[in-house]
């Protein structure tokens, strides 16, 4: 493992996404440059011929924290016992990784043989819809389930347009608001609204990002931004409200953004995240809704292994594990109003 250099990281989403997963937007440069502003260094290295983003924060007392953020980018177990034993001098006090490696490909056992251990995870698609994007519009529509290709339709009957917008105050502001609303029925933790700014904003600059709204009669009634990257896209935000919601705005936006995304020969997009399979049917569930939501386009979900960490000064990560993590996520959430990772 070693650090890349200048020229690649000038091509860096070029080489993450050749990377053996095709790539995740999660590990390109526009995110490393949003990380950077919130309390995070980027660091960009070559395990062999993969391109990995480290996201590097320095915890007092116990020395680096290093967050592989959905990577590193192999699909095989090889490429994560290599990973264990490639790390530069000096190391990193932990490492936490999140590869899209399907459940079910490898196991715990396995890992802990390499030395990870298995934590809380964190980004939301650890279980997640993917809907491909491959086939013609004709049959991709013919996969949704018959309820979400009536709403399609019958929003588009009712005067639903959807549009691309671009990153303004204005534009950043109604999105966020109709984050915060969606936020608000769900009881969940929504981050500040600078941080999304700086991501929406650095994405859009980069040609990796695209805002949309979806409004009727005028009146924005819900809106997304999608990232992308390679061939792989990512629906990474998005809200609504509850105004006007036999018009079904939200089905519509989501098939527009297919189409515009398949235009640009994007051919997967993740609706990033589900409840795990076990529940997808799981009525009582907090994330009912918004299974019955995404599935509607795709019934499979896909699992993730999830989240990994990797101790590598062993009395340091104890201290971590017991005590550390916990005060910094409080700080953190309590004192920042953000989120750690």
């Amino acid at each position: 493992m070693r650090p890349a250099t200048p020229e690649e990281i000038a091509g860096w989403d070029k080489l993450v996404a050749a990377n053996p997963d095709g790539g995740n937007v999660l590990q390109s440069k526009a995110f490393a440059e949003t990380k950077a502003l919130h309390g995070w260094e980027p660091l960009y290295f070559m395990l062999g011929e993969v391109a990995v983003l480290v996201l590097s924060r320095e915890v007092p007392l116990l020395g680096e924290i290093w967050y592989i953020c959905k990577g590193p980018g192999v699909t095989v177990k090889e490429g994560l016992e290599y990973l264990s034993k490639q790390l530069p001098y000096p190391p990193p006090f932990m490492v936490k990784i999140e590869p899209e490696i399907a459940k079910g490909q490898i196991g715990p056992a396995e890992l802990n043989a390499f030395g990870f251990e298995k934590v809380r995870d964190i980004q939301y698609n650890v279980s997640t819809v993917i809907v491909s994007l491959e086939p013609s519009e004709d049959e991709i529509i013919s996969g949704f389930k018959q309820k979400t290709r009536y709403n399609v339709r019958l929003a588009a009957k009712k005067g639903v347009s959807v549009e691309p917008a671009g990153v303004t105050e204005e534009s950043i502001d109604q999105m966020y608001a109709l984050m915060q609303a969606t936020v608000d029925r769900a009881g969940v933790y929504l981050r500040d609204r600078q941080y999304f700014a700086d991501f929406w904003r650095l994405h859009s600059e980069a040609g990796s990002g695209q805002m949309f709204f979806a409004k009727y009669e005028g009146q924005i009634l819900a809106g997304a931004f999608i990232t992308y990257l390679g061939e792989k896209a990512l629906y990474k935000d998005g809200g609504s409200v509850r105004e006007h919601s036999d018009v079904q705005a939200p089905y519509l936006l989501q098939w527009e953004i297919m189409k515009w995304l398949k235009a640009k020969g994007i051919k997967e997009y993740d609706l990033h995240g589900t409840p795990p399979a076990e529940d997808i049917e799981n009525s009582e569930h907090p994330l009912a809704g918004l299974a019955r939501f995404k599935t509607g386009f795709n019934a499979e979900v896909t699992e993730f292994i999830g989240t990994y960490d990797l101790p590598v000064h062993k009395r340091r990560y104890q201290i971590w594990a017991k005590f550390g993590q916990r005060l910094a996520m409080a700080y953190a959430h309590r004192v920042k109003k953000r989120l750690f990772y």
